[in-house]
């Protein structure tokens, strides 16, 4: 395990069952879950984010994938094909046959294929602010509100960093009175 992991990744798997002792026994089914790189992991208070049926979602508009765990732990990183791991561990195997120095090139090459456009990251930023915004005002946490969010960001034509602004939490505020109002007034 510790040659895929070191301490502090970021991994996303679903909990099998816990043991008598308190240890947990997880699961990975799929290629949707492991490793969590390029991105941010943000906790915000569990009650805020609801179960729901799907928790993993991709922003293709922003190249962003997205997990709301309902432990409150909010992942937000750049958007990672599902690859098979036995296609790719076989091709790896066969790469480490080479000599030390072409390792060190394969480090340099590793390095720019793992490069995070700028675009990128400014949007996995203005999510998270989001995130953290309606965290603050103590909004359910959803796909839904956390787009509307990042849509009045730019409409307002906002830089990132004013999202966390006085101005625009009261703006958003606002907006979620008015939503809410009006569906009080549909029933």
């Amino acid at each position: 395990m510790r040659s895929i992991f070191e301490e502090n990744d970021v991994v996303c798997a679903e909990v099998r069952g816990f043991q008598h002792d308190g240890s947990l026994h997880l699961q990975a089914r799929s290629q949707k879950y492991g490793k969590l790189e390029r991105g941010q992991l943000l906790t915000v208070p569990p009650y805020l984010v609801k179960r729901r049926k799907q928790h993993s979602h991709h922003l293709e508009q922003y190249g962003i994938d997205m997990i709301l765990g309902c432990n409150g732990f909010i992942w937000v990183g750049e958007h990672t094909e599902a690859r098979d791991d036995m296609v790719e561990d076989q091709v790896n195997k066969s790469e480490q046959d080479n000599s030390k120095s072409s390792r060190r090139s394969m480090s340099l090459e590793e390095q720019e294929r793992i490069y995070t456009p700028f675009e990128t990251r400014q949007n996995i930023c203005r999510i998270a602010n989001a995130v953290r915004l309606l965290s603050s005002l103590g909004f359910n946490l959803t796909v839904e509100v956390i787009m509307e969010t990042i849509y009045a960001s730019i409409s307002l034509n906002l830089d990132v960093h004013e999202m966390l602004g006085a101005e625009f939490s009261v703006q958003i505020a606002e907006r979620e009175v008015e939503r809410r109002s009006s569906l009080a007034k549909k029933r």
